[in-house]
């Protein structure tokens, strides 16, 4: 699970460049998310993806701070979730919003998600961790 962890946090710095690179694809990602549908796919993943966070995190490099993540990580998919319930319209007025203000919040975004990613593939770099190390 922890190889799963360190996977998804390359991803997420894979797409946070991409997104330094191509302020637009982000952009574009960010308003495909534009149905009830997609937001119960958005807080599905965000739950399991906290989750193995939580698993992972007594293994890692950064146990508390992986903890943290997790359960922000967890609520945030709580949040998507609700947000497909009950806030599509606001949900959909946010992205767009966030989509106008131009390049530099875009890609201030992606350095925070680039910053994320590299720390959950750091702390959860397989061959690292707590277990089965001796001090």
């Amino acid at each position: 699970m922890k190889t799963l962890a360190f996977g998804m946090g390359l991803a997420i710095s894979a797409v946070g460049a991409c997104g330094l690179l191509a302020p637009a694809s982000l952009v574009w990602l960010g308003r495909q998310f534009d149905s009830p549908g997609a937001f119960y796919v958005l807080a599905t993943i965000r739950v399991a993806f906290g989750l193995v966070l939580l698993a992972v995190a007594p293994r890692s490099r950064a146990p508390r701070a992986l903890r943290v993540v997790g359960f922000v990580v967890v609520t945030l998919g709580i949040a998507a979730a609700i947000a497909g319930l009950a806030a599509v319209g606001e949900a959909r007025r946010t992205i767009e919003w966030w989509s106008e203000q131009g390049a530099l919040l875009v890609r201030l975004t992606c350095v925070l998600m680039l910053s994320l990613g590299s720390f959950i593939a750091y702390a959860c770099a397989p061959g690292s961790g707590r277990a089965g190390v001796s001090r």
